[in-house]
């Protein structure tokens, strides 16, 4: 993005943006584009410059007020807290939402029976849709950070990475790439009322995964 490019972006925003999960693997990288930007920036979390949990709402209001933009990155529970959240957003002048999904939440079934109607995922989309805002749904499938930062990071310092996925393959994607998208629904016009599937550029089985780590590396999980 050039400067001019910058510069307009960041003219375009009429207020703060709020970005909870403001620390989180998405969250944090949003923030970080925005303020490059020059767009004025609350992160939002619970050990975050801007108090915020999705499981105590007395901390909502805080982090609304004068805002203009949210990015939503969900608590991932049944019930999901999202749609009161949306609500009270909007109530408190949010005219702009762009909401964190999943892939396969447009699928019935995909989540398993417990989840037909989409899950948590799905109550979230439900109410960002109805919100009366302009709103823009991201569906990303699962992170590439996820090796680095999350969940298997365990497993691959330790050389053992235990999963039961089969021959199953995912086209993985990188957590920078989803921060661009957010930023540019954030901050951009065309991207009301859309709803992005995201993905890596190819799929990849966990073997091929721990390959490439081990390029870089030197060490395979197993």
């Amino acid at each position: 993005m050039t400067q001019t490019d910058a510069t307009a972006a960041a003219a375009s925003v009429q207020g703060p943006v709020l970005v909870t999960g403001g620390t989180g693997k998405t969250g944090r990288r949003v923030v970080a584009r925005l303020r490059e930007l020059g767009v004025e920036t609350r992160a939002a979390s619970r050990s975050g410059e801007t108090p915020f949990d999705w499981a105590d709402p007395t901390t909502w209001q805080a982090a609304l007020d004068g805002v203009t933009a949210v990015y939503i990155t969900p608590l991932d529970a049944s019930p999901s807290p999202t749609p009161a959240f949306v609500e009270q957003a909007v109530a408190s002048g949010v005219r702009r939402l762009v909401l964190l999904s999943a892939r396969g939440t447009d699928v019935p079934g995909y989540f398993g029976p417990a989840y037909e109607d989409g899950g948590p995922h799905g109550e979230g989309e439900r109410a960002v849709r109805a919100s009366g805002v302009t709103w823009t749904i991201l569906r990303p499938g699962w992170f590439s950070q996820n090796f680095s930062e999350g969940v298997f990071l365990d497993g691959v310092r330790d050389g053992e990475l235990a999963l039961p996925t089969g021959d199953g393959r995912a086209a993985f994607i990188d957590a920078d790439d989803i921060a661009d998208v957010a930023v540019a629904a954030l901050t951009e016009d065309g991207h009301a009322g859309e709803e992005y599937g995201l993905s890596g550029p190819r799929a990849l089985g966990i073997a091929d995964v721990l390959d490439e780590i081990a390029k870089e590396t030197g060490k395979r999980a197993a």
